[in-house]
């Protein structure tokens, strides 16, 4: 059996405008959906402004000011959770790649891999693995605590409190 490859890569010309149709309708609803989200991020003080009385300018203000502290509070809470949470992750660390960045946890649980390099679970869930170029003589034990940063090169390493030397490490879950 012999197959034409011309027509089998050949895309009819109906086919094409249902994918631009397809496209442009989805492209369509993305901004009509980031509109709302535009329309609320404007100037909270600009109601503020429009007062003429001087006491309840300073009044709404100030309840102003109160509640953007708070929105600011939350919002600095939620992107250090982020941080900690995609720490490591290559995929999702790319958003945060901070020099200053660095996580701190105890060590739960030590275990080796097959070509034995100590493979560290830590208190918090993540899962990180001994790769080459360590520096560190001897092995972590349970109930160290750990310092992950990441190094100038890209890779991470992780320092024990009391200990010279670090281990480079990858975040494997």
């Amino acid at each position: 059996m012999r197959v034409d490859w011309a027509a089998t890569l050949f895309i009819p010309f109906e086919r094409i405008a249902t994918m631009f149709r397809n496209f442009t309708i989805s492209a369509a609803l993305c901004a009509a959906t980031a509109v709302p989200a535009l329309a609320q991020t404007g100037d909270p003080y600009a109601a503020c402004a429009g007062l003429a009385d001087d006491a309840q300018r300073l009044a709404c203000f100030d309840t102003t000011y109160s509640a953007q502290r708070v929105v600011i509070a939350e919002a600095e809470a939620r992107t250090q959770e982020e941080i900690a949470t995609n720490f490591g992750r290559r995929d999702a660390d790319e958003a945060f790649e901070r020099d200053d960045v660095s996580i701190t946890a105890e060590v739960a649980e030590v275990f080796f891999d097959g070509s034995n390099r100590s493979v560290v679970r830590l208190a918090n869930g993540q899962i990180w693995r001994e790769v080459s170029g360590s520096s560190m003589r001897g092995r972590p034990r349970e109930g160290m605590e750990a310092t992950i940063s990441r190094h100038w090169s890209g890779v991470y390493e992780m320092r024990f409190t009391g200990r010279s030397g670090y281990k480079r490490v990858a975040r494997i879950g």
